[in-house]
């Protein structure tokens, strides 16, 4: 696949922009498509409660808000065809 991973070290914060507890793993990818990539921010929940998060990027900085589920993954889609590769996701997790 064309698609490129890094796994974000969230826990506690990432110099003030992310917050996420320790049980929720933060990842980025960039799936190639025709004429460019999507940008993925995949929310993986390990926690016995759910999780409300808000998904920003510096390429899309309009925030969304997500629910994930106790040991549920979901992925926010933040941009369609980027001509760029690269781009740094911005988190917020709570536990309800």
């Amino acid at each position: 696949m064309f698609g490129v991973a890094l796994l974000l070290a969230l826990a506690g914060g990432d110099a003030g922009t992310s917050t996420v507890p320790a049980c929720v793993a933060v990842s980025t990818e960039a799936r190639y498509i025709p004429f460019g990539y999507n940008h993925v921010v995949i929310l993986r929940n390990g926690c016995s409660k759910p999780a409300m998060c808000t998904v920003a990027t510096d390429i899309a900085p309009q925030p969304q808000t997500v629910e994930v589920g106790p040991s549920s993954t979901v992925e926010v889609l933040t941009f369609m065809s980027s001509p760029s590769q690269t781009f740094t996701a911005r988190v917020t997790c709570t536990l309800r």
